[in-house]
């Protein structure tokens, strides 16, 4: 009788200590051998040995024949784009050479307000850009590419590419910006900074120039107006009087 009483707890104890094997199975099994945690001293599942301060993941491990990435190629210009040549613009900029102050005054990186003659802020990156990004600190009359190549005033347009790249490649080809003269024959283009400052670069917007005169003896051209503007009354030319006094000799 006593024997059938402690059935139900053999039972119970066997069937615990099967679900307690199931459970640390799944877990070493989850582990694996390279799992990042700690092993204790002597354990079979060791990390990974440490090389030159990296110890490697299992999922980072070396691949076999693995090349190494190319130095990139430095840019070299648009494939297919016409020859141009810019309008020099150094000579002038009012306070060109830069190193005329610059060269007795100590190199300051710190971004801060500037004062006159220099602009007071940049309105131009949303605040990411500063002066030494575009100019080359070790030489204040010429500005540096990202490599820290020397760049003169009159190539600007390189700098601003390295940016507005989809507009510099516009600029190549003449769908943006303005040429001197003639369209076709030799190109010779103005520079992006021509038209933008470098410093506030947006375009403001202006008032259109009003129409041109109606030459002596020709008739104005109707004026459609939008169905939303009033409409004025229309300036009287040369022809209305004449015909004014043409009618008036009629009646006499």
């Amino acid at each position: 009788m006593q024997f059938h009483r402690s059935v139900p707890g053999i039972a119970l104890l066997a069937m615990l200590l099967l679900l307690a094997g199931l459970t640390g199975s799944r877990l070493q099994a989850d582990a694996g051998p390279g799992d990042e945690t700690e092993a204790e001293p002597g354990s079979s599942r060791e990390l990974p040995p440490v090389t030159d301060g990296h110890r490697p993941l299992r999922a980072n491990a070396p691949v076999v024949g693995f090349v190494p990435p190319s130095v990139p190629e430095v840019y070299q210009g648009f494939s297919g784009a016409p020859d141009f040549d810019v309008v020099p613009r150094e000579d002038k900029l009012t306070f060109h050479p830069c190193v005329q102050c610059h060269a007795q005054l100590p190199l300051n990186p710190q971004r801060r307000k500037l004062m006159s003659p220099h602009p007071a802020a940049l309105n131009h990156g949303d605040g990411r850009l500063w002066c030494l990004d575009c100019h080359d600190p070790d030489n204040r009359s010429t500005l540096k590419t990202s490599y820290g190549e020397e760049v003169s005033f009159n190539d600007a347009h390189i700098i601003c590419g390295t940016c507005h790249f989809e507009q510099e490649k516009d600029w190549h080809f003449g769908a943006h910006g303005k040429r001197v003269s003639n369209w076709q024959g030799e190109r010779t283009l103005y520079s992006c900074t021509h038209c933008h400052n470098p410093h506030d670069p947006s375009i403001k917007p202006r008032a259109p120039e009003p129409p041109p005169p109606v030459r002596r003896g020709l008739e104005a051209m109707p004026t459609v107006h939008h169905a939303s503007q009033p409409v004025a009354a229309e300036p009287e030319t040369h022809n209305a009087e004449e015909h004014r006094n043409d009618e008036t000799a009629a009646a006499d």
